[in-house]
């Protein structure tokens, strides 16, 4: 498998649109800032800090607080706490995802204007149109964790059913390579369609709707090694899967998801759902409190 440097267009003939649509995917340069990435990486060490003392864990060393790291010396420090974390219970890094996936600082670096503006651009769509996003999170992909990795597969069946969108994603707070597990891509073949896919449920995994090997080998496959500040915008129907992380104690962070257009016939808004993870419902919180303050009801 080759890995690919990305240059941009250098012909006037040759639009960020023709290229997208030949070959299935963009990448737009410097789009994130250092800002952003440290601002990312101080959201993802303070969420998980703070998983420490709400499961009242003893951990191997003391971690330094959230107001003392930064990015350019720490970030080994974040790789090490995530780790010892995910190592005592695999459900601790799952609230950590969605804490953060809900949380100011995520919400403003998903929302980047610039990032807008090229979704719109390559979806041709109006300045006044509207987007919807669709499980845009950070992935944590821990050395050696397959549970959350697929094979080939196209997004169109991880998806909105029938809608129009493209998917970004980015290496986030430290560049993605081959050893980490970057993104890998099979060049032009959104050209296929929707290919044909078995579809298989594996306990503990998740579900593999994945692309037939006959189909995936007619293309050329690629590692795509991508610098943070970078982001891919790609078909839903282009082969893609994530590489294996191979490193002894780095992870990879990955930003993920899609953007629907919303106008589009085939789109209806889906029903948000929130389950809590907190020990009480509200009818029990309430009647807690009911008793301690003798309010008589």
């Amino acid at each position: 498998m080759n890995t690919l440097d990305f240059s941009p267009f250098n012909s006037s003939k040759t639009s960020k649109l023709d290229y997208y649509k030949e070959y299935g995917f963009w990448i737009e340069k410097n789009l994130y800032s250092e800002e952003d990435m440290n601002e990312m990486f101080s959201l993802f060490y303070d969420v998980f800090y703070s998983l420490i003392f709400k499961n009242k864990l003893q951990l191997s060393k003391q971690y330094k607080p959230s107001n003392e790291v930064n990015r350019l010396i720490d970030l080994k420090e974040l790789d090490a706490l995530i780790m010892e974390l995910f190592n005592i219970n695999k459900d601790i890094l799952g609230e950590g995802y969605d804490i953060i996936s809900y949380s100011s600082t995520f919400l403003r670096f998903l929302s980047k204007k610039n990032v807008e503006s090229v979704t719109k651009e390559i979806l041709e769509l109006h300045d006044t149109n509207s987007l919807y996003g669709w499980t845009n999170r950070v992935r944590i992909d821990p050395p050696n964790d397959e549970r959350r990795t697929y094979g080939w597969h196209q997004e169109v069946f991880y998806t909105i059913p029938e809608t129009r969108f493209l998917q970004t994603w980015c290496p986030v707070i430290r560049d993605t390579t081959v050893d980490n597990g970057t993104i890998e891509l099979c060049l032009k073949s959104n050209s296929e369609g929707i290919a044909k896919q078995s579809w298989t449920d594996i306990e503990g995994r998740a579900t593999q709707i994945i692309v037939a090997p006959e189909i995936v080998n007619k293309y050329e496959q690629i590692q795509l090694e991508m610098k943070i500040g970078d982001v891919l915008f790609f078909d839903g129907r282009l082969f893609h899967k994530s590489g294996h992380n191979s490193t002894k104690d780095e992870i990879r962070f990955s930003l993920v998801g899609m953007w629907n257009d919303v106008n589009h016939e085939g789109f209806r808004g889906p029903k948000p759902s929130f389950n809590q993870r907190t020990e009480d419902n509200r009818r029990e919180y309430w009647e807690r409190l009911n008793k301690e303050n003798n309010w008589g009801y």
